[in-house]
């Protein structure tokens, strides 16, 4: 049966915005010097096909400096998560040095598990607020916004691997996060030159000494998640 609501996927990095219904690009925006993304996401949003207000929707996948990820430990005196989340909003806030420093952040788990490190995104306030209500403006129910290292995840399912890193590569940066020990250890984003896939894993195994660690890799422009065993990687 034919879905009569179109869930819209719109991916957002520093050098260009696409919009999606799921796999299928429907149109790519590449961006300009002094073009503001809202204004490029409102010429993007209205080549879309024609709907009635509020019946389809918008998630907002974003891989930009508006975000930044980081790895929160479960410090002594902790006692639940959400005072977790606090320092994790704390440490977002602390290490901003960014030119809108005191807009404020919206702090949320990624992955987090009892007395466990957790792998914590922060997004810009004002970028969140902007994203709102321009799928209020072009009357599309907000789904939300979603980080690289989602898909990811979802790849793994409910069991995380004990020892592994996590890269999102795109043209403007690669994002890693790993884990030591079924827990979250370090995230760090790189700019690496532009090379094939495989050159790039083996030069982020090398610095982050996870050789003969699996990785679970996404280019964000492919958008399909694989996971690379360090067998694979040497080839």
């Amino acid at each position: 049966m034919l879905s009569l609501t179109n869930a819209w996927e719109c991916d957002i990095w520093p050098h260009a915005l696409r919009l999606r219904l799921g796999n299928q690009t429907i149109v790519r925006h590449e961006r300009t010097a002094g073009e503001t993304l809202d204004s490029a996401l409102v010429a993007l949003l209205r080549l879309r096909s024609a709907s009635f207000p509020w019946r389809d929707s918008v998630a907002f996948h974003l891989d930009t400096d508006d975000l930044t990820l980081m790895v929160q430990p479960w410090l002594p005196g902790v006692t639940t998560p959400q005072e977790l989340l606090r320092l994790a909003h704390l440490q977002v806030t602390r290490h901003d040095n960014g030119a809108r420093r005191g807009a404020g952040w919206q702090v949320r788990f990624e992955s987090a598990d009892w007395q466990q490190s957790a792998l914590v995104a922060g997004l810009q306030q004002p970028c969140w607020e902007m994203l709102r209500t321009l799928a209020k403006r072009e009357r599309l129910r907000f789904r939300g916004v979603a980080t690289p290292f989602q898909p990811l995840l979802k790849h793994c399912g409910r069991t995380l691997p004990e020892n592994a890193l996590f890269v999102t590569i795109s043209p403007h940066h690669s994002r890693i996060a790993s884990r030591l020990n079924h827990a979250w250890h370090e995230v760090s984003t790189l700019s690496l030159p532009s090379q094939e896939t495989h050159a790039q894993l083996r030069v982020i195994a090398r610095l982050s000494g996870m050789a003969d660690c699996p990785r679970y890799v996404m280019n964000t422009e492919e958008g399909q998640p694989q996971v690379i065993t360090p067998q694979e990687n040497r080839v």
